[in-house]
């Protein structure tokens, strides 16, 4: 049986989440540049869901939330401006990274729990 730190940690694993993130465009002018930046990291291995729903941004955190996925990326005008994204781990905080940081970030923590 699993008690509460068993499914914690099997919640956290990257490696076992069906989707390592969740992109959340913070309106339909940031659609084309989240199609974008998850077609990149699908198409280099990593596992991703954009949410292209008309909600608000805080309804979308949420239904993202309940999916328990290890990051949220947020992208807004400034994230698109500066051709970045906006990663929040689900534990807790944030960082701005290039997209290719992020991929290599992700690729690293799938190696080293697999």
């Amino acid at each position: 049986m699993l008690g509460p730190k068993s499914a914690i940690s099997f919640a956290s694993a990257i490696s076992l989440s069906a989707c390592s993130s969740f992109f959340l465009p913070i309106s339909e002018k940031q659609l084309s540049y989240a199609k974008e930046i998850s077609d990149k990291l699908i198409a280099s291995g990593i596992r991703a869901i954009l949410d292209e729903s008309n909600e608000t941004l805080g309804k979308k955190i949420r239904n993202a939330k309940v999916q328990k996925p290890p990051y949220i990326l947020v992208l807004g005008a400034k994230e698109e401006e500066a051709k970045n994204i906006t990663a929040e781990k689900r534990e807790g905080g944030s960082e701005q990274m290039s997209v290719e940081e992020f991929s290599a970030k992700i690729k690293k923590e799938i190696a080293e729990r697999s």
